[in-house]
C-alpha cells in the first residue's frame, strides 16, 4: 500500500494545514502586502508597502517584509502571489506585463529561500485568489470554479475539483488578455490591443468615462474638470450623486465585465464565478447576472452562479499562504 494511502495520512495532512501558520504575500504592480495566515483566516493585519521599481528592489522589499514578521512571530513557510506567469515547480517568473517591468525571468523562489532559509512557494496572484475563495467558500467539490480579480488589471484563475488548472504551458487562465474586439482601440499592458483587461479593469472604466467626456462641459458634469486625472473613485462617487455620465460609464463597464464572463461560460461551462479584488465592491451583481444571462446561449446563463468573494482584497494573501501549506502537508503525508 503506497504511503499516501496509509490510514490517517489524509487526516494528518488536514491537521497540518489547519494548525500551521504561513506568511502570505501578495505582489502587484502598485503595492506589496503581507500577513500571517492559518485556516483561511488572517492572523495579523496586512502590512503594505509600495512596490518598488525593478526586480532587485522588489526582492529586497519582500525579504524586508518577511524579516519584519520574523521579529515577532513564528511561521513555517512563505507563499508569494505575484502578477505574471509563474512556474510553480521552480518558483520562477515565466512572463510578465509592463505592470512589473523586468520581472520576467526572476528566479523568485530561489532568491527568497536563499536569503530567508524558509520554504517558499510562488503562485500567480489570480490563481492564488481563486484557490482561496474556492476553499474558503466551500466550493472545492465543484467541478469548475472561475475566479476573477478586478483591480488595476484583470486576473483569472480556474479551479477544477479543488486544483489549480495551469494548462499545457503554464499560461492557462490569462483571461484578462483574451481579445474582445478587433478595432485596435485600446492598448493593453501586455502590448496587444483590445484585451478584456483594457475594458473591464479599473483603467478600463476610467478610459470609458474619458471617452464619454469628449465634448462634455462642466455644466453637464463635474467630471469634465477631471478629464486628465480621472479615477475610479471619482466615477463611483459621481454615480452616487446621480451623475448621468458616471452612471453610463458604470453601465458600460458592467457590460464589458459580462462579455468576458460569457466567453468563459461558453468555453468552460463552470459551476460558478467568484469575483474578488479592489473593484468587486462596486460591482452590481444583480445587473451583472442579468447581462450574462442575456448574452449567453440559451439555458447556459440560467445555471451560472456569480458570487462576490468573501475574502475580498485579502484573497491573494490567503491563497498564497495556503498553497504553500498544502505543498508542505502533501510532502509530509507522503
Amino acid at each position: 500500500m503506497p504511503p499516501a494511502e496509509l490510514p490517517g495520512a489524509q487526516g494528518l495532512n488536514t491537521t497540518l494545514k489547519s494548525k500551521m501558520t504561513a506568511l502570505g504575500i501578495d505582489l502587484g504592480g502598485t503595492k506589496l502586502s503581507a500577513a500571517l495566515v492559518s485556516d483561511y483566516k488572517l492572523l495579523s493585519q496586512p502590512r503594505t508597502v509600495a512596490t518598488p521599481p525593478g526586480p532587485d528592489s522588489i526582492v529586497d522589499a519582500i525579504v524586508k517584509l518577511i524579516m519584519s514578521f520574523q521579529v515577532e512571530s513564528v511561521f513555517g513557510a512563505v507563499g508569494i502571489a505575484t502578477a505574471g506567469v509563474v512556474d510553480p515547480e521552480t518558483g520562477g517568473i515565466v512572463g510578465a506585463t509592463n505592470n512589473l517591468p523586468g520581472w520576467a525571468g526572476t528566479p523568485l523562489k530561489k532568491l527568497i529561500e536563499n536569503r530567508t532559509m524558509l520554504p517558499v512557494h510562488v503562485e500567480n496572484d489570480a490563481n492564488a485568489a481563486a484557490y482561496a475563495d474556492t476553499m474558503a467558500m466551500n466550493l472545492g467539490e465543484r467541478k469548475c470554479v472561475v475566479g476573477i480579480t478586478l483591480g488595476t488589471g484583470i486576473g483569472t484563475g480556474i479551479i477544477v475539483k479543488g486544483q489549480v488548472f495551469r494548462g499545457g504551458h503554464l499560461f492557462a487562465a490569462e483571461g484578462g488578455h483574451m481579445r474582445i474586439s478587433l478595432g485596435n482601440s485600446r492598448l493593453c499592458t501586455c502590448g496587444q490591443f483590445d484585451c478584456w483587461e483594457a475594458y473591464a479593469c479599473g483603467r478600463g472604466l476610467v478610459t470609458t468615462a474619458k471617452e464619454l467626456l469628449q465634448n462634455i462641459t462642466l455644466d453637464q458634469t463635474e467630471l469634465a474638470a477631471h478629464k486628465e486625472d480621472l479615477t475610479t473613485h471619482m466615477i463611483t462617487q459621481a454615480a452616487l450623486q446621480d451623475d448621468i455620465i458616471a452612471q453610463k460609464a458604470l453601465d458600460i463597464w458592467h457590460q464589458h465585465i459580462a462579455v468576458g464572463i460569457v466567453n468563459f461560460a461558453h468555453i468552460l461551462d463552470p459551476d460558478c464565478f467568484v469575483v474578488s479584488g479592489g473593484l468587486a465592491d462596486i460591482v452590481n451583481f444583480e445587473l451583472l447576472k442579468e447581462l450574462v444571462v442575456d448574452k449567453c446561449i440559451h439555458n447556459l446563463g440560467d445555471g451560472i452562479e456569480i458570487y462576490k468573494s468573501e475574502l475580498g482584497t485579502t484573497a491573494g494573501i490567503i491563497g498564497a499562504a495556503h498553497i504553500v501549506l498544502d505543498n508542505i502537508g502533501q510532502s509530509v503525508s507522503r
